[in-house]
């Protein structure tokens, strides 16, 4: 009996605790610093492949495949983070010339610099890394037993990946340099890509995607993000 009072204690400590994580942010403002969308290198070129279905980017500098898809994943974010923690993301160009902005026209400020220029009590950094899911070390001849072989198979084909997704949200007051949180999250597809237009669906076009298909680019963003939020 005593046992099970204190799991039930400790249950009702952590479901209050996320509770109060989360509805700190209400109707709270928070500005954007910066949002980093990295691909990693050995699978850039899985992605490369299809930059003809998007449109040029405005800025030479800039990824053309990486412009929409920046654009578009910001705002799923932005749209996951203001509906289940109650705050309001500012626009991310609301602070002006006072913020410096990368070639997607996304803030790229460290802490001390919106520290020193912003005007918002909080502050937000998001880091989207998309890699391989599995590691170098396990593929091949001596492959640890540990890796689904029904994967390794789909992994044959010609231009096939694994990705995985982690997306990391830190959060600054107007305090210190210091986080006051950072949640992260990382999700692997659950089937191999053999990439094709589908894969992009609800970025080269404006066509519904199947939102916890982790098998297309904003599905599997999509998941990711929904066990991240579990974590608030």
């Amino acid at each position: 009996m005593k046992s099970l009072i204190l799991t039930t204690i400790s249950l009702l400590t952590l479901t209050i605790t996320s509770q109060a994580q989360s509805q700190k942010y209400q109707n709270r403002q928070l500005a954007l610093i910066a949002f980093n969308y990295n691909i990693a290198k050995d699978i850039k070129p899985n992605f490369d492949s299809f930059a003809h279905l998007f449109p040029e980017a405005e800025s030479r500098r800039a990824d053309r495949m990486l412009a929409v898809t920046k654009e578009r994943t910001w705002y799923l974010i932005k749209a996951h983070l203001e509906q289940e923690t109650g705050m309001y993301i500012l626009p991310i160009n609301s602070h002006g010339s006072s913020f410096k902005y990368d070639e997607y026209n996304f803030p790229n400020v460290n802490i001390n610099r919106a520290l020193k220029h912003g005007s918002t009590r909080f502050y937000l950094k998001v880091d989207l890394t998309i890699s391989s899911g599995i590691p170098k070390g396990e593929m091949g001849y001596g492959a640890r037993a540990t890796v689904d072989t029904t994967l390794m198979e789909g992994l044959d084909q010609e231009g096939a990946c694994l990705p995985s997704m982690t997306i990391d949200v830190t959060i600054y007051n107007d305090r210190g340099i210091l986080p006051i949180q950072r949640v992260s999250s990382t999700i692997t597809a659950t089937t191999p890509w053999v990439m094709n237009d589908d894969t992009f669906k609800g970025l080269i076009n404006r066509d519904e995607y199947e939102r916890n298909d982790t098998n297309t680019l904003l599905g599997l963003t999509n998941v990711t993000m929904q066990k991240l939020l579990r974590q608030f």
